[in-house]
C-alpha cells in the first residue's frame, strides 16, 4: 500500500545532477558541505580492505585531496599538516569550522591503532589514550565538542579553540550511557546528543547552554538517534525506531525544550550519517525514503507534517545526503547513489551534487 501511495506523490524536477566523485572498489559516504557551501568533504569506504579514506575539495571543479593524519601529534593550530597516508587506515567524521576560521576537524587512526582528533593545518589535538571521535565545531567557532572513551565511557568533552593546547573540559559523566552523535544549534549555543544505554534505550539529550544542566529531550520507547537542529535552532529532527517495529526508522521533529512532544512526520526512512538534513528555509527536511521498489528516492517533507515530495534526480539507490546554502543564496544537495537510472552497471556508490529550489 505504501508504494501505491508514493506513486501519486508530486515530483520535484531539478537540474541534471553532476557526478563529482567515484572511487574504484569503494562506496562513497557521508558528504558534508562547508559552512559557506563552497567546499565538500566525503568518505570512501573500502569495505574489503577495512579502510576509510577522507577527501576534501571543490565539487564544481571535481578536484578533491585526500586527507590523512599527520604522523606525530601536534596541538598547534599553525603546525604542519600531512596529506599523505601515514597514520593508519581510517580517516572520517569531518566537521567544518565556521567560514571565518576555514579549518576542519576529523577523527583518524594514530600509530597505535587508536583514534585521535586531527585539525587541518595541525596535528592531533587533545590526544589521550582511548578513542576520540564524533567532533562537532560550534557555529560561533569557540568550541569543539567531541566524544571520548578516555574514562572508559563515551563522555562529551569541550575544547576551547582559543586555548586548543589545553586539556578539554568534560561535561558529561553518566556511567550508565555513552554519549554519541553530537550536534550544535546554529544559534544560541545549544548542544544535543544521544545517550546510548544498553538497558534503558537511546534518548536525545539537550544542553541549552554550556553552563546549564543537560535535560532529557525524548523519553520514547525504542531508540532515538542523530539529532539535527533546524536553522533557527528552535526545532530538533531525529530518527526513531518505529512505534510498531524495531526494524524501521521514522523521522521525527520536536521543539528544543524540556517539555517537548515529538511528532512523527515521515515513516520508513534511511538514516543519514550526519542526521536529518534541513532545507535552508527551515520549513522542510530532505531525506531518503526506505522504499526498495522506488530505489530509495530522496524526498522533501514539510515539518508541519504535510505530504512528502519526491526529488526527481534520475539516480537510484540513494544514501547519505547533505544540504547547504551557497553564497548565491541557492540550496544545493550533495548525495551518494549507486548510479543513474540509465546506467547498466551500478557497482559502488558515487557522489553527486544538484541544486534544490
Amino acid at each position: 500500500m505504501r508504494t501505491l501511495i508514493l506513486l501519486m506523490l508530486p515530483l520535484l524536477a531539478l537540474a541534471e545532477p553532476m557526478e563529482v566523485a567515484a572511487r574504484d572498489g569503494a562506496n562513497l559516504q557521508r558528504p558534508v558541505w562547508s559552512a559557506d557551501g563552497a567546499q565538500l568533504a566525503y568518505e570512501a569506504n573500502f569495505h574489503e580492505a577495512k579502510k576509510v579514506e577522507l577527501y576534501v575539495g571543490d565539487p564544481a571543479a571535481k578536484r578533491f585531496q585526500r586527507i590523512s593524519p599527520a604522523s606525530s601529534g601536534v596541538s598547534s593550530m599553525t603546525a604542519g599538516f600531512s596529506t599523505t597516508s601515514s597514520g593508519g587506515s581510517v580517516a572520517h567524521e569531518l566537521t567544518w569550522s565556521p567560514p571565518g576560521i576555514g579549518r576542519f576537524i576529523y577523527a583518524g587512526t594514530n600509530e597505535m591503532g587508536d583514534f585521535d582528533l586531527y585539525i587541518a593545518g595541525g596535528g592531533a589535538i587533545a590526544a589521550h589514550p582511548g578513542a576520540d571521535g564524533g567532533a562537532a565545531w560550534s557555529p560561533d567557532g569557540k568550541w569543539i565538542a567531541f566524544t571520548s572513551a578516555r574514562t572508559g565511557q563515551g563522555d562529551v568533552y569541550l575544547i576551547d579553540v582559543a586555548s586548543i593546547e589545553k586539556p578539554p573540559r568534560q561535561i558529561t559523566s553518566d556511567k550508565t550511557s555513552a554519549e554519541l552523535y553530537l550536534a550544535w544549534s546554529d544559534h544560541g549555543g545549544k548542544l544535543a546528543w544521544v545517550g546510548h544505554s544498553g538497558t534503558t534505550g537511546d534518548n536525545i539529550w539537550l544542553l541549552p547552554a554550556l553552563d546549564d544542566t543537560p535535560i532529557k529531550l525524548t523519553s520514547m520507547t525504542g531508540s532515538q538517534s542523530r539529532p539535527s537542529f533546524s536553522p533557527n535552532g528552535n526545532l530538533v529532527a531525529f530518527y526513531a525506531t518505529g512505534a510498531d517495529s524495531k526494524d524501521r526508522w521514522d523521522l521525527y521533529v520536536t521543539t528544543a525544550q524540556s517539555d517537548s512532544k515529538p511528532t512523527r512526520i515521515l515513516q520508513s526512512v534511511v538514516p543519514n550519517a550526519t542526521g536529518p538534513a534541513w532545507h535552508p528555509s527551515g520549513d522542510a527536511l530532505v531525506t531518503v525514503l526506505d522504499d526498495d521498489q522506488r530505489f530509495d528516492p530522496i524526498v522533501t517533507v514539510p515539518v508541519d507534517g504535510g505530504d512528502p515530495t519526491v526529488v526527481e534526480l534520475g539516480t537510484v539507490g540513494h544514501g547519505d545526503i547533505d544540504v547547504a546554502q551557497g553564497k548565491d543564496g541557492k540550496a544545493r544537495i550533495a548525495y551518494v547513489a549507486q548510479g543513474r537510472v540509465t546506467d547498466t552497471t551500478r557497482a559502488f556508490k558515487k557522489l553527486y551534487v544538484a541544486q534544490l529550489p
